[in-house]
């Protein structure tokens, strides 16, 4: 038997961080020179990149989630209506 089909009921709960683009919280930077660095935090450690065959990637993934990332305006609503059910 197949895998059952995704509900388009979900509600907004699910849906958030559906297309996460990063595991840890990340800083993206462009220096002065143009050149790129990323920071990366865990709860251990904090790493510092600069080689461009690490920040690449991450600047792409970054580009891409600001692609599909909602307006200003859908984002409050979500949020509004994600407060009308916790208080």
């Amino acid at each position: 038997m197949g895998a059952p089909a995704r509900s388009e009921g979900r509600s907004l709960q699910a849906r958030l961080g559906e297309r996460r683009a990063f595991d840890l919280p990340v800083t993206l930077l462009t220096l002065p020179d143009r050149s790129a660095v990323a920071y990366a935090e865990s709860a251990q450690q904090g790493r510092l990149e600069r080689d461009t065959r690490f920040v690449q990637p991450l600047l792409t993934a970054y580009h891409h989630l600001q692609v599909e990332a909602a307006s200003q305006v859908a984002s409050m609503t979500v949020i509004n209506e994600l407060r009308k059910g916790i208080l």
